[in-house]
């Protein structure tokens, strides 16, 4: 049998916007078994259907709390954060010297 890994725990927005889902499914048989009884355009009834679900998973998910997430510890030989290593540019190409002057120099 393979060892079992830990799993970490479902993010609060994500609980929310599922939770919302299943409410807005609740919702929608509502409105259409009390509200939408043949009064309304089957057009706007369809836009209904469609953005309910929608709005309600983003309203939930952008109110619930945001879970934080642990802090890793940098790999081995990376500096912490917030510091500056500063390395001298190396080129390949590099300009020869320039002759000494001959000449008149006016």
């Amino acid at each position: 049998m393979a060892p079992v890994t830990p799993r970490a725990p479902v993010e609060a927005k994500t609980q929310a916007a599922g939770t919302a889902g299943i409410v807005a499914g609740a919702l929608i048989w509502i409105l259409q078994e009390y509200v939408f009884k043949g009064t309304v355009n089957p057009g706007v009834v369809s836009l209904v259907y469609a953005a309910v679900p929608g709005v309600l998973a983003f309203a939930a998910a952008y109110v619930a709390p945001h879970t934080p997430r642990p802090v890793a510890a940098p790999p081995a030989g990376v500096p912490p954060t917030g510091t500056v290593t500063v390395q001298p540019s190396v080129s390949s190409t590099q300009m020869p010297p320039l002759p000494p002057p001959t000449g008149n120099q006016l």
